[in-house]
């Protein structure tokens, strides 16, 4: 039985999820980027191979939409330490 889950893949700048479940296999992906998308490995997606705007532009190019990136970005602010303003 093949897992068919959402599989999330992610730096500390890009994160990309894959459906296997929307899936067309057109191998859209592996033509595009293959440093990134790598069907030899278990964990296929490897984003950390690539700048982060490489890896966006090859899942924009995915036929079904079972490829998404979205740029990872910090929403935590700095905390002052106590006594600091």
């Amino acid at each position: 039985m093949t897992e068919r889950r959402l599989q999330v893949y992610e730096t500390n700048q890009v994160r990309v999820t894959y459906d296997p479940a929307v899936c067309l296999h057109s191998g859209v992906c592996l033509r595009t980027l293959p440093v990134v998308f790598d069907i030899g490995y278990s964990q296929w997606i490897h984003p950390e191979r690539a700048n982060p705007s490489s890896v966006m532009a090859a899942v924009s190019k995915c036929p079904s939409g079972a490829l998404r990136a979205t740029l990872v970005t910090s929403v935590m602010h700095r905390v002052p330490r106590e006594g600091e303003k």
